[in-house]
């Protein structure tokens, strides 16, 4: 996570989208593993670690959908992080069933969370998404109601043997794993429909306009997450903004000033990053695009 969290939002948001996703399919089974080596007589250290993981499960999957959309999830990871180390507390000192009854309800929230990201995200294919969203709040449901009913019911009941004991709650996992691990290959490789107006005119580009000042101020790496944030926020007001070299164009209008305001909004940006804006068009560094003519079309994301 910590070589990977300042990577966020930089190019290639496909790639760190995987990479997490497969860190938390790699996590969930390492959970399961981590709780056979306990009930085998591991003693607490695997118990705490297949706690740990169980939860990091979903929250990484939250970072991975984050990463897809572009967005930072630097805030996201840290309450990640404490999430995950109190779960590791309070398994490690509460004996059982609490610290079960805690790391119930922690699933329940990040799954939660995880279905309530995927559910909103504006990313293509939706199909795929939409499954991840559905399988994490069913596994969110199950897991609240494990607490419940092992508090109220007793973990001892035949309803709680049957239906949220080990066994059960490992097979419906595996499953949720599955079905969210051919959502995450449909993301990369599923159909996506693009349907564009018949005729789009060249939009407003903004750019970082002093590329060299700005990365002697700030380092170059900083900026590139600078450019990274300036592309979300243009996304964020207008879905079909596009990329370009050094920032984005969009048709936002009074684009700089629109998305400057909206970067100390909502991105913590400081006013004097924000005066790096310009416009590109009076610049030498970009050229605006021409009128061009789009037509609607149906392709695969590797096209």
């Amino acid at each position: 996570m910590f070589i990977a969290m300042p990577r966020i939002g930089t190019p290639g948001p496909m790639t760190l989208f995987l990479r997490f996703a497969a860190v938390a399919g790699v996590t969930a089974a390492g959970s399961s593993a981590m709780y056979f080596i306990y009930g085998a007589g591991g003693g607490i250290l695997p118990l705490v670690l297949g706690d740990v993981a169980m939860v990091l499960a979903p929250a990484l999957l939250i970072v991975a959908l984050s990463a897809l959309e572009g967005r930072r999830a630097r805030n996201t990871s840290i309450a990640i992080l404490a999430l995950a180390l109190a779960v590791a507390l309070v398994t490690a000192t509460v004996p059982l069933p609490g610290s079960l009854a805690a790391k119930a309800v922690a699933v329940a929230v990040t799954c939660g969370a995880c279905g309530w990201v995927a559910s909103h995200s504006r990313v293509e294919p939706f199909g795929p998404l939409r499954v991840i969203a559905l399988t994490s709040g069913v596994f969110a449901v199950y897991s609240l109601f494990r607490a419940i009913v092992g508090l109220v019911v007793g973990w001892d009941s035949v309803l709680y043997r049957v239906a949220f004991s080990f066994a059960p709650a490992t097979i419906l996992g595996a499953l949720a794993v599955l079905a969210i691990g051919a959502a995450v290959v449909r993301v990369r490789f599923g159909p996506r429909v693009t349907v564009d107006v018949a005729e789009r005119a060249a939009g407003s580009v903004v750019v970082v306009g002093d590329w060299d000042l700005a990365s002697t101020a700030y380092g170059p790496d900083r900026v590139r997450g600078l450019v990274a944030d300036l592309r979300a926020a243009a996304r964020d007001l207008d879905p079909a903004a596009v990329d370009v070299p050094r920032g984005t164009e969009t048709l936002v209008p009074d684009a700089v000033s629109v998305l400057s305001d909206r970067l100390r909004r909502d991105y913590g940006w400081e006013p004097e990053q924000t005066i790096l804006l310009v416009d590109g068009a009076t610049t030498s560094a970009i050229r605006t695009r021409p009128r061009v003519r789009v037509k609607k079309k149906r392709g695969s994301a590797r096209s």
